[in-house]
């Protein structure tokens, strides 16, 4: 039987704009088709890859070396050791026509190909007065960005590795003189100006091609792109700090479009919508946050207000918009509402009720189907479902018969099961789906914790190369792997002894496929 590790828990993000992904939660593989098997609380299809996990190795701080991150198969051995190396102090400069670029400029420099999705490295550095910056770079390859101060366009360059022996590390912006200047204006239907907007160049994929500019009182603006920078589009939306300070506001984000001299913004009138945030009794709810998103429009505008003593008052644009109230976490406020759809404008306050959470109880059973002890913790995420972000849950921490119990939204939900520290037993991930018709308390499933891997290796470190191996202590081994949605998920990890030496217990589950 092939062995494998399994990924750790759905790591839903919290953009009001990332949408929900469909699969099925579980348990235990029983819940699954006969050629699946339940896998970091998701029913995963037979795959070749379930063994190989993204390793972070981070010294110690004012350690002389520098992060290090590389994919390993623990199908090929569970003993792995990893030698670190100094980062490149790299020493570069920002120029334009010959000399420093006025104002100065961010150089950020960006992991060209991660290892572990959700935590990829980024270096940022700023140049001083004469053009000049520094870096320290783990060994590895790079994107760079520059971002001069505007109106000067940004400059994209790389991928360039770090362990050459001579790394590009100057960068020259276009000269003054060879960029194109973008000159415009913009209107809504009725001919009035869009003043305080933000517009930016981009190019097909969405990257900016000029720095960000705020339009004028009759809506003008200029830009500034570079010489070769071919057709390109306008991204136009509020200003980042805007802050209902814009002669528009609410301004939508309106999708990238192709560039004419006069572009006229879709742009419907100002509405208000009331809300009432109400429990089951009828009474308000305090401090309930609702979030707001328009539906069915070319434009997009998000909000999420406090709905302090349960009511609040939006300004919007007439529209469709999806609406839902998130009262607080704890065990003694109500859940989530339902989310509803409505036309803007409303002749009424929207009334959100927010029915009582509900209450259950499971045990936890070890790899041997004997439940555990005491003190085992239940950290337990709601998986974001569209408009809500991900929430957590009043859980209490395992009894002396291994029985947890929990308070909670209804919805779909990733359980993670994390052992006592010492205990020679792995994190468990499960996925649960919560009904909200029964309010319980009722009693789940067992939880059931798999077998443990135990892996483990040595830390080592070389400042130059043929020089000696000096062991590591204090550095941090993590071990992470990649869920159905592509996020990295926490495996386990452990922190390095004075002779260098990590040991860790990562969940096993048989590998499903031929």
């Amino acid at each position: 039987m092939k062995r494998a590790i399994p990924l750790v828990a759905f790591l839903a993000g919290c953009s009001l704009r990332e949408p929900r992904v469909s699969y099925s939660a579980c348990s235990a593989s029983s819940q699954c088709s006969s050629a699946n098997v339940c896998f970091l609380g998701q029913c995963r299809a037979p795959a070749a890859n379930l063994s190989v996990v993204g390793v972070e190795v981070r010294p110690p701080s004012g350690s002389p070396f520098a992060l290090k991150e590389v994919q390993v198969d623990l199908r090929h051995g569970v003993l792995n050791d990893f030698s670190l190396a100094p980062p490149l102090a790299a020493t570069g400069s920002v120029t334009q026509d010959g000399g420093a670029v006025p104002g100065g400029a961010t150089v950020t420099f960006t992991d060209h190909a991660p290892v572990i999705p959700d935590r990829i490295d980024q270096v940022v550095s700023v140049t001083d007065t004469s053009g000049t910056y520094r870096a320290q770079l783990p060994q590895r390859t790079w994107d760079v960005l520059v971002q001069p101060a505007a109106p000067n366009p940004p400059l994209r360059a790389g991928p360039i590795d770090s362990f050459s022996s001579s790394p590009v590390l100057d960068f020259a912006l276009p000269g003054a003189g060879s960029l194109t200047v973008v000159n415009g204006g913009l209107l809504i239907p009725d001919g009035g100006a869009v003043a305080g907007a933000s517009v930016i160049a981009v190019d097909a994929q969405g990257a900016a091609l000029s720095a960000p500019q705020i339009s004028d009182t009759n809506g003008g603006y200029s830009l500034l792109i570079p010489p070769d920078a071919g057709q390109f589009f306008l991204q136009v939306g509020p200003p980042a700090d805007a802050d209902g300070g814009l002669p528009l506001d609410p301004l939508p984000v309106y999708p990238p479009q192709m560039y004419a001299p006069v572009l006229t913004l879709q742009l419907t009138p100002v509405a208000a919508l009331d809300i009432n945030v109400l429990d089951s009794a009828g009474v308000p709810v305090p401090s309930a946050l609702v979030y707001v998103r328009s539906t069915g429009t070319s434009w997009t505008l998000a909000r999420s207000v406090v709905a302090d003593g349960g009511v609040s008052t939006l300004s919007l644009r007439e529209g469709g918009y999806q609406v839902q109230a998130a009262p607080p976490a704890d065990a003694n406020a109500p859940a989530l509402s339902d989310a509803k759809i409505i036309p803007l404008p409303q002749t009424a306050p929207l009334v959100l009720t927010c029915p009582p959470k509900v209450k259950r109880f499971a045990q936890v059973l070890g790899p041997d189907g004997r439940p555990v002890g005491a003190n085992f913790q239940i950290l337990a995420t709601r998986l974001a479902d569209g408009l809500v972000p991900t929430r957590t849950a009043f859980t209490t921490p395992t009894d002396g018969s291994g029985i947890f119990h929990l308070v909670a939204d209804a919805g779909s939900w990733r359980f993670e099961i994390v052992p006592p520290a010492g205990t020679p037993l792995p994190r468990a991930i499960v996925g649960v789906v919560l009904d909200g018709t029964d309010l319980g308390e009722s009693q789940m499933a067992p939880l059931l914790i798999s077998n443990a891997l135990h892996v483990g290796g040595t830390v080592r470190g070389r400042l130059s190369p043929g020089g000696a191996d000096a062991l590591v202590a204090n550095a941090m081994v993590n071990f992470f792997s990649v869920d159905l949605n592509g996020h990295s998920v926490f495996l386990g990890g452990s922190r390095t002894d004075t002779q260098g030496h990590y040991d860790a217990y990562l969940p096993d589950v048989a590998q499903p496929g031929p």
